[in-house]
């Protein structure tokens, strides 16, 4: 007789008497289990407010009509597939009634919400209620999309009637959700018209403390060129201070095109930050020097910085030396002050739409010793000085400058005569254990480098890319860019002075791809040797496919890859570079 396979203790095997083995559970271990599989980033709930969750006669749960007692197989259909694209804390509060009084009594499974899309906000002030007292996480998105052509998208043209609808919705979300003030834990508003922000910030003047916030992003998303003057000189003062100046859990601000008033009295909630984004601002309404300053000074662990189109006003000739918090008296001078400014734990910087002169005045009055990640997008003119800049040792702290300079390494036209090294073998080569060289520049310790645009000469890129012994980390916009910024990452060959470059340095071939030199005999430069995860805009599967092979030849291979989905990569490419590293992806969107 065959043996009997005893499943009584299978826990893939539902017991034979009914029971449902989880709701043996307790009901806290479930709301907590409930928590961790809900997050705000797969909640993506749709724009239109069709939000139906009510308790039917019975004590069930009801998300479609039921007033057919047998639905046809259609409407079965139309009914599982509205279940399946539910948010995960609706979805497992319409499973049983135990489940839906766990998962409706739970408040941070309701503690996020959303106004996006046409009146009434039934989901927002469903979820209100269900959040009772916890942390709320707040967002408001009534931007005009670009292709909507019912609004102008300039405050040039705006008068008062024009969209009283709009103004009026934003009226009634903000009395829905500032008596809950006091358990805000962050609050996103984006609008299209500076007036409607205007709104909201008198608003949050009035309303009083918010003890919890910690994130605020206000967002005026105008669609204009012109960022001399503010549009609307009228609204300039800020004759309030939101939240009564008392935000002490305060750590991460983003400010669109939105301005406040930048002293301490007037934006006292502007210290201890942790991420500080500033942008698009109009020249006029930006913090003065000792403004940006006192908030630099009084936030010491501040980790990113982001000037987009935003910064410290005036031109920097008119700037006191160093970034004080208050202007030195006239004919006195500070020696402290006028130090370069130490952000200790500042790892990621963020530069965007700003002048050279303006960088080159401002980034010398910054001490960045902890900086790991770089982005840059800056147009329209020549940034070859700001990179030279970067890759001296001017751009180090000072206690830096002094061991660099004692330490640097020979002159331009000394390195070029120096033999290359014979092999790839010693510091700052990835897969060895020798320790990377001292650091030169500011560029040294950068592990991750982000540039959309930056107009400059080889000679400055290469100097640049001599300096990033560390990055393991690359994002280029190859759109935007001069093809050097590409052609560098490919092995090169070491030329003597005064040699014609070898063959095959065009655009996208790299270094001896034509002839096969400097490929595997260790003879030619490899720049970015530690580089390991590369993403790229406007690169096509050609260039990509002949990059990865020359590093993995030369032993220093790419680990992981990611292409905009607009390039052109063929399926053969595809293929071919999913075999050769170890993540290959295609992400979609802008840079």
């Amino acid at each position: 007789m065959a043996d009997v396979i005893d499943l009584s203790t299978n826990p893939f095997v539902a017991p034979k008497d009914g029971r449902c083995l989880i709701n043996d559970l307790p009901s806290e271990l479930l709301a907590h289990i409930f928590s961790l599989g809900w997050s705000p980033e797969c909640d993506d709930e749709s724009d239109e407010d069709d939000f139906e969750d009510v308790d039917s006669d019975d004590g069930t749960y009801s998300t479609v009509s039921s007033g057919c007692s047998s639905p046809s197989r259609t409407e079965q259909e139309q009914a599982e597939e509205k279940e399946r694209s539910l948010p995960f804390n609706v979805l497992v509060s319409h499973v049983c009634a135990r489940w839906r009084a766990i998962a409706i009594d739970h408040p941070l499974l309701w503690s996020h919400i959303q106004f996006a899309g046409p009146p009434p906000f039934d989901r927002a002030k469903t979820y209100l209620e269900r959040a009772k007292a916890a942390p709320l996480s707040v967002s408001i998105d009534r931007g005009i999309d670009d292709d909507e052509d019912d609004f102008p998208m300039s405050d040039d043209s705006y008068e008062p009637e024009d969209n009283d609808v709009d103004l009026a919705i934003i009226e009634s979300i903000m009395a829905l959700i500032i008596p809950h003030l006091s358990h805000w834990r962050s609050f996103r508003l984006m609008v299209s018209f500076y007036r409607h922000m205007h709104f909201a910030l008198e608003t949050l003047g009035a309303a009083g403390p918010a003890p919890m916030l910690e994130v605020l992003q206000l967002y005026h998303h105008e669609d204009t060129d012109e960022h001399i003057t503010f549009a609307l000189p009228e609204l300039r003062e800020q004759p309030f201070c939101l939240f009564g100046g008392e935000a002490p859990r305060l750590t991460h601000v983003a400010l669109w095109g939105v301005h406040l008033p930048w002293s301490r009295a007037g934006s006292p909630f502007l210290s201890g930050l942790v991420d500080l984004e500033l942008a698009y601002h109009a020249r006029d309404v930006r913090p003065s020097i000792t403004e940006f300053a006192r908030i630099l000074r009084a936030s010491p662990g501040l980790r990113t910085l982001t000037l987009c189109l935003s910064g410290p006003a005036g031109p920097p000739s008119t700037w006191p030396a160093g970034l004080p918090d208050t202007l030195p008296a006239e004919g006195t001078f500070d020696a402290d002050a006028a130090a370069p400014l130490a952000l200790e734990q500042l790892t990621d910087l963020v530069l965007a739409y700003l002048e050279p002169a303006y960088l080159l005045a401002l980034l010398p009055r910054l001490a960045l010793p902890a900086l790991t990640s770089l982005a840059l997008d800056l147009e329209d003119e020549d940034f070859s000085d700001l990179l030279a800049y970067l890759s001296s040792p001017r751009s180090l702290p000072p206690t830096h400058y002094a061991f660099a300079s004692a330490s640097a390494p020979p002159s331009a036209s000394s390195a070029a005569a120096a033999p290359s090294p014979p092999s790839l073998r010693g510091p700052g080569v990835a897969g060895t254990d020798a320790p990377l060289r001292p650091a030169h520049s500011l560029l040294s310790h950068l592990t991750a480098l982000k540039i959309a645009s930056v107009p400059a000469n080889e000679a400055a890129v290469r100097a640049a890319y001599r300096q990033l012994d560390a990055l393991t980390a690359l994002n280029l916009n190859a759109h935007f860019l001069d093809t050097c910024w590409v052609d560098l990452l490919f092995p090169q060959d070491a030329p003597s002075p005064g040699s014609a470059p070898a063959p095959g340095m065009g655009m996208g071939m790299g270094a001896g791809m034509g002839t096969g030199a400097g490929m595997g005999t260790g003879a030619g430069e490899l720049l970015l040797p530690r580089l390991t995860t590369l993403t790229t805009t406007g690169v096509d599967g050609g260039q990509m496919r002949a990059l990865v092979e020359a590093r993995r030849a030369r032993g220093a291979p790419l680990h992981a890859l990611m292409m905009n989905q607009g390039d052109d990569v063929g399926a053969a490419d595809e293929r071919w570079l999913r075999g050769h590293v170890e993540s290959f992806k295609f992400f979609e969107g802008g840079f």
